[in-house]
């Protein structure tokens, strides 16, 4: 088996607990996972605004794979990697298909995330914004004109996050979306679809990271939990799923391991991965 060299992570329901935290145990793993020499690369549905401060916790200054593959940059130096925007049009049938069996959505810009109210994701990072510095807090903008925002805005789109409690509406508003826009949306949770341009994954922002860094597919790992990591654990030399993941993450990975998120299942992954190489 290849020495192994990057590690990619998932972050919700894999890297961090119930409590949205990392575990001391986790914390401890990366860090032998970079005197090994091997990168640890987030790689999650959030915007890279959102984990500066995780990336303190975990002492690494790392590009992060971000709105599921749709930005790879370096959050604190603002160096980029790879963006695959979605175009107005796109955007705003996403919305409407959104809108349309009464979803709410947000849109994850390069440098904020709009949404028509305080409400779903907005209102948890605007609470969490006030137990940050100023430098790691996410910058959040309202407006219920979300056609003016659009049309006047010279921030780029990488992903619109649709929520939805029912699950029916949830899948009717990905069939439309696909109807309208021919873009396949990909589900984070079981109430929240990410949607991306079309094609892209946290697979694809991996191997366009792994070219840049000189690091082939058979000397990665990945790690998660969720469908829209599935790609990336294919794609993966070894894919690794969570106790806590869903069965067809379980299903596609050589690795499954014993312990869930809550209980530093990614600290078992790289020291298991560790060993491997």
């Amino acid at each position: 088996m290849a020495k192994i060299k990057l590690i990619a992570c998932d972050m919700d329901g894999t890297l961090l607990n119930k409590d949205k935290e990392i575990p001391l145990e986790n914390i401890e793993a990366v860090k032998l996972a970079k005197e090994a020499g091997v990168y640890f690369v987030i790689a999650t549905g959030r915007h890279d605004s959102m984990i500066k401060a995780y990336l303190d916790d975990l002492h690494i200054e790392m590009p992060v794979i971000s709105c599921n593959g749709g930005m790879v940059r370096e959050p604190f130096s603002d160096k980029v990697f790879a963006l695959h925007p979605l175009s107005s049009e796109q955007t705003l049938d996403i919305i409407e298909a959104a809108k349309g069996v009464g979803a709410d959505y947000h849109l994850y810009c390069h440098n904020l995330i709009y949404g028509e109210q305080v409400s779903g994701k907005i209102s948890y990072y605007a609470e969490r914004n006030r137990q940050l510095s100023e430098r790691d807090q996410i910058r959040l903008l309202t407006d219920p004109d979300y056609q003016g925002f659009i049309e006047g805005t010279n921030e780029e789109i990488f992903k619109v996050l649709v929520l939805c409690d029912d699950p029916e509406k949830l899948a009717a508003a990905g069939d439309e979306i696909h109807r309208r826009t021919g873009i396949r949306a990909t589900q984070s949770d079981k109430n929240l679809i990410d949607v991306m341009q079309s094609g892209i994954t946290k697979a694809g922002a991996m191997a366009e990271l792994c070219k840049g860094l000189g690091i082939k597919q058979e000397e990665t790992a990945a790690i998660g939990d969720q469908l829209n990591d599935l790609q990336m654990i294919k794609w993966a030399g070894v894919g690794v799923a969570m106790a806590n993941a869903v069965d067809e993450i379980k299903a596609a990975s050589q690795l499954v391991t014993e312990k869930s998120n809550h209980d530093s299942g990614v600290a078992e992954a790289i020291k298991k991965l560790l060993k491997l190489t």
